[in-house]
C-alpha cells in the first residue's frame, strides 16, 4: 500500500487514531454528568431534528436563546447528526466535541508544515526542521533519522496535551470553534501560493464566528493582522472576491445579532462593567483624597475598564493560569495541573525564545505566530472573573508550535552525534508524555468523585427514578436549586419538543434577563429557598400560583428538606454527599 511507503502520513495516521481513543473513552462517565450546556444543546438538536424549530419554536435559528444566554448554533446543527443516529445520549451530544478535537490533531500537522516548509519545490510532507533550522523539503522526513519531523512532533504533542484533551470531552463549542480557527488559519496560509484556499479559509472562519463568542473577536483582530503582515503576497483575484463576500456575510449575521441584544446577552452578565463594578467606581470616587475633578478623571467607568482589562490579559500570562490556581472553573480544568504539563511549558518557552532570537528564520511565520499568541487572550480579557480556561483556547495551538520547536532546537545542539540527538529528542519527548500520564491519573481517579457536584451530577439517577414512580403521583415537584431542571427533565424522558414550544402544555416566561420554566406537564419546577422547613399544603410557584403538595413526589436538596418529609431516596454526588432527596409530605 502506497500509504505504508510514506511514514510521515502513516505515522500522522496513528497518531490521529491515539487522540481519537484518548478522547473518546469512557466518555459517558466521565466528566461524570451532562452539565445543563451541554444537555441544552442536545435537546435543542433534538427539537431540530423533530421540529425543525429551537425548544422555543423559533425555525431554524441563527441563534439559539436557550436559557436566555442565546448560544450560537453552529454546534447544535452538528449535534443534530449523532442525535439522530444515537438519540439523546451522552456519546451523541459529546461525539462532535471528540471528533472537532481529534481533527485538530492533523489540523494542526498541516498548519505546521504551512508555516515552516520553504521553497517551491516539494517541501517535506511536514517541513523537516534539520538541526534547528527549517530547511527545504525532499518529498519525505524520518521521525527517527537524520531529521526531525517538526509538525509530527506538534501534532503528538497537541494529541497529549492535558488542555486540550480536556476541552475535547465535553460538548464545548470553544472547542469546535479552535479546531475551525486552526483550519481555517492553514487555508488562509495555504491561499498565499494557492488563491483558491481563500473560499475554503473563509468558511472555515465564517463558522467559528457561530460557534463560540471568543472566535468574534479573535478572527476579526488575526484577519488584520495577517492582512498587516503577509500585505505584499495578497492578490485579487475572483476566489478571493467570494471570500470576502463569505466572510463579510457572516460578519454582517454578527453585527445584527450585536445590534439586536441577542448577540450580547452572554457578554452582558459576563462584563467587567457589572452593576457592582459600576457601584465600586461610585465609591471610590466618593472617597478618594483627590481633588474632586481629579477623582473624577481617575475613577470612571473607561478608566476601570481599561485597567481591568490590561490586568486581566496579563494574568494570561502567569502562573496561575497555567496551574488554574486561582478562580478555577472546575468544568473546564482541574485546579492545581498545569493545563500544558510541565516538560511542555518549559520547551515551549524555549521554542519560543528561539523562534524571537532566531535569524535565520521567515520574519513573517515568527510574526504572524507572535501576533497570534498576543491576540489569543484578548476576548477573554474583556470579561469577568480571570483568569479562565475556556475563553483563551486559542492560546494552544501555538503554545504546542513552540514546545515543537524547542524539541528540536534542544535536539539539534547536538548535531554532531546522531545517537546523542535522537536520545535527546526521545527523552524529551518522553518527558512530555509521562507528563501527560501523570495528569490522566488525576483526570480518572480523582476528578469526578471531587468535583462531580460541579457538573450537576444527579440529575440522571432522579430522573430515572420519578420517571419509574411518577405514575402513582398527582405531580412532580423539582427543586431549581442546581439549576435548570426543566431542561434536564425534557432531555432525559425524551419530552416531545411541541410540548415545550409555545401552545404546548408547559409554563414559561422571562425575568431579568433570563426564561424560565415553572412546569413541564405534571411536573413543576420551584425555588429552592421557597421550600419550607415544615412542609405545607401548597409550594409557590416563581411565575405566579401554587402547587399542591398532596399526593405528590418532592425532589429537593439538602438545603430545603423539610423536616416532616418522608425520604424515599437519596442521589449522592460520587464523593457520597447528598445531591438531592426524593421525598413524599
Amino acid at each position: 500500500m502506497k500509504l505504508f511507503k510514506r511514514p510521515e502520513i502513516f505515522t500522522l495516521l496513528l497518531i490521529t487514531f491515539f487522540a481519537f481513543g484518548q478522547r473518546f473513552f469512557n466518555l459517558g462517565s466521565n466528566p461524570p454528568a451532562l452539565n445543563w450546556d451541554e444537555v441544552s444543546h442536545g435537546y435543542n438538536a433534538f427539537s431540530i431534528l423533530k421540529t425543525g424549530a429551537d425548544e422555543w419554536g423559533f425555525k431554524f435559528p441563527l441563534i439559539f436563546r436557550a436559557f436566555g444566554d442565546f448560544k450560537l448554533p453552529v454546534y447544535i446543527y452538528f449535534t443534530a447528526i449523532p442525535v439522530y443516529f444515537l438519540g439523546l445520549t451522552t456519546t451523541a451530544v459529546r461525539l462532535v466535541s471528540v471528533l472537532a478535537g481529534t481533527l485538530a490533531v492533523p489540523g494542526i500537522y498541516l498548519l505546521t508544515n504551512q508555516l515552516f516548509s520553504r521553497g517551491k519545490g516539494r517541501t517535506l510532507t511536514g517541513g523537516v526542521l534539520n538541526n534547528g533550522l527549517v530547511t527545504k523539503g525532499s518529498g519525505r522526513s524520518d521521525l527517527i533519522g537524520k531529521n526531525l519531523s517538526l509538525p509530527l512532533i506538534v501534532a503528538f504533542l497537541l494529541a497529549i496535551s492535558p488542555w486540550h484533551f480536556f476541552i475535547s470531552r465535553p460538548a464545548l463549542e470553544a472547542n469546535l470553534a479552535l479546531t475551525l480557527v486552526i483550519f481555517g488559519l492553514f487555508s488562509l496560509l495555504k491561499a498565499l501560493k494557492k488563491q483558491k484556499y481563500f473560499l475554503l479559509s473563509s468558511v472555515f472562519l465564517g463558522l467559528s464566528l457561530h460557534t463560540y463568542n471568543t472566535a468574534r473577536v479573535f478572527v476579526p483582530l488575526l484577519l488584520v493582522l495577517f492582512y498587516v503582515i503577509y500585505r505584499p503576497k495578497l492578490k485579487i483575484n475572483l476566489s478571493n472576491i467570494l471570500a470576502v463576500v463569505f466572510l463579510t456575510l457572516s460578519l454582517s449575521i454578527v453585527g445584527f445579532q450585536i445590534y439586536s441584544g441577542t448577540g450580547t446577552a452572554r457578554y452582558s452578565k459576563l462584563s467587567i462593567l457589572s452593576n457592582d463594578a459600576i457601584y465600586q467606581i461610585g465609591q471610590d470616587r466618593s472617597t478618594s483624597s483627590l481633588h474632586p475633578i481629579l477623582a473624577k478623571l481617575r475613577h470612571n467607568r473607561p478608566v476601570y475598564f481599561v485597567t481591568e482589562s490590561f490586568s486581566y490579559y496579563l494574568s494570561y500570562f502567569s502562573p496561575k493560569f497555567l496551574y488554574q490556581s486561582q478562580g478555577a472553573q472546575y468544568q473546564f480544568a482541574i485546579p492545581g495541573k498545569n493545563m500544558f504539563t510541565l516538560p511542555v511549558t518549559i520547551l515551549s518557552l524555549i521554542g519560543g525564545i528561539w523562534l524571537l532570537l532566531s535569524q535565520r528564520h521567515s520574519g513573517l511565520s515568527r510574526i504572524f505566530l507572535f501576533s497570534w499568541l498576543l491576540a489569543s487572550p484578548v476576548a477573554a480579557a474583556l470579561t469577568a472573573d480571570p483568569p479562565q480556561a475556556l475563553r483563551p483556547t486559542p492560546m494552544i495551538p501555538v503554545v504546542i508550535i513552540f514546545a515543537g520547536l524547542g524539541i528540536t532546537w534542544v535536539a539539534s545542539l547536538f548535531k554532531k552525534y546522531r545517537w546523542a540527538k535522537l536520545a535527546v529528542s526521545g527523552i524529551l519527548i518522553l518527558s512530555c508524555l509521562v507528563g501527560y500520564v501523570g495528569y490522566l491519573n488525576e483526570y480518572y481517579s480523582q476528578y469526578p468523585v471531587k468535583y462531580s457536584w460541579s457538573w450537576q451530577y444527579g440529575y440522571e439517577q432522579v430522573i430515572d427514578y420519578v420517571s419509574s414512580n411518577q405514575d402513582n403521583y398527582n405531580q412532580v415537584i423539582f427543586t431549581k436549586y442546581y439549576g435548570e431542571p426543566h431542561i434536564f427533565f425534557a432531555f432525559f424522558t425524551n419530552t416531545n419538543p411541541q410540548v415545550l414550544q409555545p401552545g404546548g402544555d408547559s409554563l414559561r416566561f422571562q425575568k431579568t434577563n433570563w426564561f424560565w420554566t415553572d412546569k413541564i406537564k405534571n411536573t413543576y419546577f420551584v425555588n429552592d429557598w421557597q421550600i419550607p422547613e415544615v412542609l405545607g399544603d401548597t409550594l409557590p410557584l416563581e411565575s405566579g400560583g401554587e402547587v399542591p403538595t398532596k399526593n405528590s413526589l418532592l425532589v429537593v436538596s439538602p438545603e430545603s428538606l423539610p423536616t416532616n418529609a418522608k425520604i424515599l431516596k437519596t442521589i449522592n454526588f460520587l464523593d457520597n454527599t447528598p445531591a438531592f432527596y426524593i421525598i413524599t409530605p
